[in-house]
């Protein structure tokens, strides 16, 4: 977000200000929390009541009759409870430093220009005659801002004082809370719904929630120690949430649910299923009782596709893709799936009027490579993530030796007899194994699963030995080592000890050499009693915080050990701790670790770094 929009509505009045600057819409709230903590609702009203918002053709300096009218506002500011005079007006903007728009010592604001705003995403509303914290979201500019809470209602309301009573552990809370919802679609979801509550539920963070049905609408209730609030968009909700999943169910229209479900499968979002049943009129059966995800892509009208529901949207759908390169035999591949491997499908690689012909290609590979079978759900997801690493697509070089050893890959992968214990592992044994078939350059004619792991493993081996000491690639490391009572944690900061990992642990952890050195993971060695027990990769998130993205023992199996787990989370806390320590101090203070480009610059490149994420 770029810029926010926050005001007042004091005696029917909403004043606007838009606030420019990168920020989140976690970082506005907690600088509203702060001010509100800070500042009683009479204080409040007071400066809302008196200020005035400039506008562009006044400028932003005062004239002598505004500074004079300043100096009269301020000598009428209230008294408070008989005590000290409400806050200065430099006061009240000094404990509000957050907000750069806000002028220090002046109460005149600039004024948003509203009809200009269509690019801002949040507003925030300290609706004081209704003594409310509102918060609005108009992504893809569904409304004017003119409008705020009058035409549009807000998407989060809680009072002023359960606003203050917020810790930033609640702020952090709802504040994802919003953005998964608002990621939905941005709509309000209308549902054949009976109107309902449900009982009290586990919520996120450490709220209690609460569902409610009304007039078809759907509104989350928080709750936490008293605290308030409430969310009246959620469409992101699903409806096998662990929650209020069977609250949902029970109340949908069954033909509504029956419908989503088929489409969407058992984890269809309330956003979806609103969908389905404004158009549930115009949708036909699907061909052999199959084929019902392809629906969605009439549902969905911004893919481009522009495809119209109704009885012959098959037929339109199978010539659309047939003019893009689509066989026959992949239509026919296509429509005989199961719901949940076509849905995976889908998923996997939505269709898109600029990507048809693309998606063709794909299903007429999938096609060729399993004849009569079928994709199986569970695997689905797996081996396409498999074969797109093999084809390589990105780079523009599928090549007719890997289009045909994608072929294999898939033959094999689909038709492998696995344990339990392998069909646990099968993500991570397909990662390796499609990486040995791409750099393969000759076809592997009658190849088994079974084969293709054995031929992989003495690959990865012999690429993890052959690296040169003289040129090993290191970068620094921020926790060297780290004592977690029985355990230490070791920081592997050099492709040899990366290799030196693998081969001790056999796995791949040898091959994220250029992960590691470019920053974007770390990883570390779990030991206790002078013996490797797992290997713990971290990832920095999109907001900053580093996490652990995977732990594995030998040979890439789980890690169960409830004392083990325990000391990989202490270490990710350990090192989550260091990073904001050492991001606190000045730049030329700063460890070298978290230094943009301190790193060496690696002078070979293990293959295929691009899917180093496992």
């Amino acid at each position: 977000m770029n810029s926010a929009l926050v005001g007042f509505r004091v005696d029917g009045v909403t004043k606007l200000q838009r606030l420019h600057g990168c920020r989140s819409g976690e970082a506005v709230l907690k600088a509203l929390h702060l001010y509100l903590a800070r500042v009683s609702d009479a204080q409040i009203k007071a400066y809302a009541s008196q200020v005035s918002f400039i506008r562009p053709e006044h400028g932003l300096f005062l004239t002598e009759d505004q500074r004079g009218q300043l100096r009269h506002l301020e000598s009428m500011m209230p008294q408070q409870d008989g005590l000290a005079r409400c806050q200065a007006w430099s006061d009240l903007f000094a404990i509000f430093p957050g907000l750069d728009a806000w002028h220090w010592n002046l109460p005149f604001l600039p004024a948003a220009q509203l009809d200009l705003c269509a690019d801002i995403h949040w507003g925030y509303l300290l609706d004081l005659d209704l003594g409310e914290l509102q918060i609005f979201d108009n992504r893809n500019a569904r409304f004017t801002w003119r409008a705020i809470g009058i035409a549009e209602p807000a998407f989060c309301t809680l009072s002023l004082k359960h606003a203050r009573w917020m810790t930033l552990q609640d702020i952090c809370t709802l504040q994802n809370l919003l953005q998964l919802h608002v990621c939905a679609d941005g709509k309000d979801p209308v549902l054949p719904m009976l109107d309902a509550e449900s009982e009290s539920f586990k919520g996120p963070g450490n709220w209690q929630a609460k569902i409610k049905l009304r007039g078809g609408k759907v509104k989350l209730l928080l709750k936490r120690d008293g605290l308030e609030a409430n969310i009246c968009r959620v469409g992101a909700v699903s409806l096998d949430d662990p929650g209020c999943g069977d609250f949902l169910r029970q109340a949908l229209a069954p033909a509504a649910l029956a419908l989503a479900s088929a489409i969407y499968g058992s984890g269809a979002s309330l956003a979806q299923v609103s969908l389905v049943a404004g158009q549930m009129h115009l949708l036909p059966d699907a061909p052999s009782k199959s084929g019902m995800p392809l629906l969605d892509l009439a549902l969905r009208s911004n893919n481009g596709l522009k495809l119209k529901l109704g009885p012959g949207f098959f037929d339109e759908l199978r010539i659309l893709l047939l003019d893009n390169g689509l066989t026959v035999q992949g239509w026919r591949f296509l429509i005989k799936q199961s719901d949940a491997a076509l849905r995976t499908l889908l998923q996997f690689f939505p269709p898109s009027l600029s990507v048809l012909p693309g998606f063709s290609s794909l299903v007429n590979l999938l096609a060729s490579a399993l004849q009569g079978e079928g994709l199986y759900a569970g695997r689905s997801l797996i081996a396409l993530r498999g074969v797109e690493r093999i084809l390589d697509r990105t780079r523009g070089r599928p090549g007719a030796v890997r289009e045909e050893n994608a072929r294999i890959f898939l033959r094999a992968i689909m038709r492998a007899h696995l344990t339990d214990e392998e069909e646990a592992n099968l993500d991570h044994e397909a990662q390796d194994v499609s990486d040995f078939v791409y750099s393969h350059q000759a076809v592997l004619k009658g190849a088994t699963w079974r084969s293709l792991r054995r031929r992989s493993s003495l690959w990865h081996r012999a690429l993890l030995i052959q690296v040169d000491p003289a040129k090993d690639v290191r970068w620094p490391a921020l926790l060297p080592r780290h004592e977690l009572g029985s355990f230490v944690a070791v920081e592997l900061d050099s492709g040899a000890l990366l290799a030196e990992e693998g081969l001790e642990q056999r796995h791949c952890i040898g091959s994220y050499v250029n992960a590691c050195s470019s920053g974007a993971s770390r990883v570390f060695s779990l030991r206790q009693n002078g013996r490797r027990l797992a290997t713990i990769e971290l990832q920095r998130s999109h907001d900053g915080d580093w996490r652990m993205v995977q732990i594995r023992g030998k040979a890439n199996t789980p890690i169960r050990d409830l004392q083990a787990l325990e000391a990989a989370e202490s270490l990710v806390n350990a090192y989550a701790q260091k990073v904001r320590f050492h991001e606190g101090l000045k730049t030329n203070n700063v460890h070298p670790a978290l230094r943009p480009g301190a790193y060496v610059t690696p002078d070979y490149l293990v293959h295929r770094q691009d899917h180093w994420t496992g």
